[in-house]
């Protein structure tokens, strides 16, 4: 091979292996990893939580999240916490005394992105939900995915009413719910780590 072939190769290779770091790097940046500090088992409250229907609407004095986990991290936002256990108090719906029952279990709590409009604000999703509600003549089951927030500035999850991905079915509410009826869940949990007390901040890199 003479001088100039050679000098051609050696500079095609050279470029090849760069385009190859380049594209690995381009790569490994399309998965987005997350991180929550500190993590582990944590409890959260939430005071006067709602629950809305076209016909109707649940009212809570309290919600709790008893039993659940936060992740230390997670490579893509899924799974970044878990809800194990959450519980419903002195529930009404126009007055009249209901209970909500959790029927399956762990809900799932997602990340999907920082919020554009609050850096503070790290936006997900809780899927897997299953719940029961009764009382006075009226019982329904609620399944399906709710969407909002965790402020990382003060350590709140914040359920906030948005999108149509939690469903009515098995109901029997004297017409007040029905099947199929989209329902909307607000609530904002406070949300403390128990080996800290102190609430988890969620970051991605």
């Amino acid at each position: 091979m003479n001088t100039l072939a050679r000098r051609a190769a050696i500079i095609v290779t050279a470029g090849a292996a760069a385009l190859g770091m380049a594209v690995t790097t381009a790569s490994a940046g399309t998965t987005s990893s997350w991180s929550a500090t500190p993590s582990g088992a944590y409890t959260a409250h939430a005071t006067y939580p709602t629950l809305d229907v076209p016909f109707a609407n649940l009212e809570c004095d309290s919600s709790d999240v008893t039993a659940g986990t936060v992740n230390a991290s997670s490579a893509t936002g899924a799974n970044m916490a878990t809800i194990g256990n959450i519980s419903f108090t002195n529930c009404t719906v126009g007055g009249l005394d209901f209970d909500v029952t959790m029927t399956a279990t762990p809900w799932t709590i997602n990340v999907t992105g920082v919020d554009p409009s609050n850096s503070s604000r790290v936006k997900g999703n809780v899927t897997g939900i299953s719940a029961h509600i009764e009382g006075f003549s009226c019982s329904a089951d609620f399944t399906g995915k709710v969407y909002g927030y965790f402020d990382n500035s003060t350590g709140d999850l914040v359920i906030d009413g948005s999108g149509t991905d939690l469903v009515a079915s098995n109901a029997d509410c004297l017409g007040l719910i029905n099947d199929d009826d989209v329902a909307s869940f607000n609530a904002s949990y406070h949300v403390k780590v128990t080996s800290t007390g102190t609430s988890p901040v969620i970051t991605t890199p």
